[in-house]
């Protein structure tokens, strides 16, 4: 659902953007691309239950795609396991790892950052250095870890250095405009970031402080929900909104 939903928001800002032709829509369109990339495979491992095993490289490229489970098991190369899962009796050539979604969620949050700075800031080479020497090495050890408490821990320090200047160039903006509709869309961006944040402060609790499934899951996708939703409202301000308001 919250696939779908993330979706449809970025395929208006895509259409926004061939008709606008203007960097922050592209920006946007980007963000959004790669968040529902990211909670589809998020999605698709608990479906299909996906754990993680790496194998001899040799025996990925003699036998193929597909690999029997029972042939040896050995540590080879952190590298491979972006490519190789066990799953359904059998090890599999895949993307379907949890450290896939993390890596586009945080990618997301790179444009989203840069959406900020193009469409409330006029100085930005300042802020944009000072985000990068926080995100590369983020982002990096994100590449190179499958520990899940990790990775929740390095996402969520990613979200939070990304929404909260977010919020308050927002907020800034919300008492500097006097018009109803734009106000109300300023509110709509400050709680999609809320959201957002909330989305990973929970899937952060999940998976660190609990075993297994928690109702912090599913509170983290209703957050989710909800940022796809106050998104598209107040990123887009469509046509029946304004009505609804009054321009």
């Amino acid at each position: 659902m919250v696939t779908i939903l993330v979706t449809f928001v970025s395929a208006n800002f895509i259409w926004r953007f061939c008709k606008l032709k203007k960097p922050a829509m592209l920006y946007l369109a980007l963000t959004f691309t790669l968040f529902p990339l990211a909670a589809f495979f998020v999605a698709l491992n608990h479906s299909h239950h996906l754990l993680l095993y790496p194998i001899y490289l040799q025996e990925y490229i003699y036998n193929g795609i597909i690999l029997d489970y029972r042939h040896p098991l050995q540590i080879y190369t952190r590298l491979l396991n972006y490519l190789v899962i066990y799953t359904q009796d059998y090890l599999t050539a895949s993307i379907y790892t949890f450290a896939f979604p993390f890596v586009l969620a945080e990618l997301g949050n790179l444009f989203l950052y840069a959406f900020t700075l193009e469409t409330f800031l006029e100085k930005k080479t300042k802020w944009g250095i000072m985000y990068l020497v926080i995100f590369i090495p983020i982002f990096i050890i994100t590449l190179l870890t499958f520990e899940l408490p990790t990775n929740f821990m390095l996402a969520l320090i990613i979200g939070l250095i990304t929404y909260v200047p977010l919020i308050y160039l927002a907020l800034r903006a919300f008492r500097l405009t006097t018009e109803k509709v734009y106000r109300y869309g300023f509110t709509l961006i400050i709680m999609t970031s809320v959201f957002l944040s909330l989305f990973f402060v929970f899937y952060f609790v999940d998976g660190t402080l609990t075993q297994g499934w928690s109702i912090f899951e599913p509170i983290a996708w209703t957050m989710g929900l909800l940022a796809s939703i106050s998104a598209y409202i107040g990123y887009v301000l469509p046509e029946w909104f304004r009505r609804l308001v009054g321009k």
